[in-house]
């Protein structure tokens, strides 16, 4: 599965290329502002795992049993905007770290520092959207190229559909990390869904769907896989951003904590702790100051109250309605494993 994964992650870095040489000799502006968000841009979005751009040449490829060029674009097209979003996501979380290197807003704020600008870390936040806002922007450039027109339009309103859904979902998270009473068990949830497992999974999924020309029914069922995909992604990037190791990750580990991000973790722990632990849990989540002691602490209650025990069987949940969908499938057998594996990948990985 990872050895399919690494091969359409190359085409897609090879085209990127490609794409981003086109977008460098064919635009209209041409700033130096304009060469270097595009050259910061384009080593970001190929550092990545491009597991999303990968989906849209695997749903492709699993209901028409062939890789067109348009969906290698439509990969480049979801990788550039999740490039968008995660520049935008570490301003929001205050992260000076992506993947192992400055996460970009922080870069501009470097670059200030060395041109003398006063209130750097503002000026870098501030031109880290608009670096976001570009990605976005090129994302449709890309979109732009699909040579098979007659579903352009259905795919520009699935992709500007689940852009909007993602943004809402961020939304959502942002003001429930900021509220000190506890969400329930569905609010979590629809946050994993939008603000995750949609734009992550479902979209990729779809948009090989509709180059392949699929009924809206293995459309909708295809999406409804890649929910149940991406909420157990989240769930275990929830546990990864706990007890995952730094250097592995790429950031800081116990962000989440900092950040006072309302996890299935923070939850059942909020539920299952006495009241002196609760007292101190909340002077450590959202608390930016804390270090690796607060963090060894939320673990070890994590432990005490076998929370991740309590934490899969609910991810146990989504694996089994995955496996439902993907047997009605009408599809190859071997595409069918491939989405069991890749469900298996997500609950194993460490990064």
């Amino acid at each position: 599965m990872k050895e399919i994964i690494l091969g359409y992650r190359n085409r897609i870095i090879s085209e990127m290329e490609s794409f981003f040489g086109r977008v460098r000799e064919n635009f209209k502006m041409r700033d130096k502002w304009f060469f270097d968000v595009l050259d910061r841009l384009y080593e970001f979005s190929i550092s990545g795992k491009m597991i999303r751009g990968a989906l849209v040449m695997f749903s492709e490829n699993m209901f028409s049993n062939k890789i067109t060029n348009d969906s290698v674009k439509c990969a480049i097209c979801i990788e550039l905007l999740q490039s968008g979003l995660l520049i935008h996501d570490d301003i929001m979380d205050e992260d000076t770290q992506r993947r192992g290197k400055d996460s970009v807003f922080f870069q501009y704020k470097k670059l200030a520092d060395s041109m003398g600008i006063e209130n750097s870390y503002h000026i870098g936040e501030s031109v880290g959207i608009c670096a976001g806002n570009f990605a976005f922007s090129l994302a449709f450039l890309s979109l732009a190229e699909i040579e098979k027109k007659k579903v352009l339009d259905k795919l520009i309103l699935k992709f500007g559909e689940e852009m909007a859904i993602v943004g809402v979902g961020q939304m959502k998270d942002v003001i429930t990390s900021g509220q000190r009473e506890l969400p329930t068990e569905d609010d979590i949830v629809s946050i994993y869904r939008y603000k995750t497992a949609r734009y992550s999974f479902s979209l990729p999924f779809s948009l090989g769907a509709i180059l392949s020309e699929v009924s809206e029914d293995d459309i909708s069922l295809i999406e409804e896989i890649g929910e149940c995909i991406g909420i157990i992604f989240q769930i275990q990037d929830d546990k990864i951003g706990i007890v995952g190791n730094e250097n592995v990750i790429g950031k800081p580990v116990g962000s989440d904590i900092k950040e006072n991000k309302k996890t299935l973790y923070y939850l059942y722990l909020m539920n299952s702790v006495n009241d002196e632990e609760k007292s101190k849990l909340l002077s450590i989540f959202g608390n930016r100051d804390i270090g690796v002691s607060e963090v060894d602490y939320v673990i070890h209650l994590l432990n005490k109250y076998d929370i991740f025990k309590k934490v899969e069987t609910k991810v146990m949940e989504f694996v089994s309605k995955a496996k439902n969908k993907i047997s009605r499938l009408s599809v190859d057998d071997k595409y069918k494993q491939f989405l069991l594996e890749f469900i298996q990948y997500n609950l194993n990985r460490d990064k």
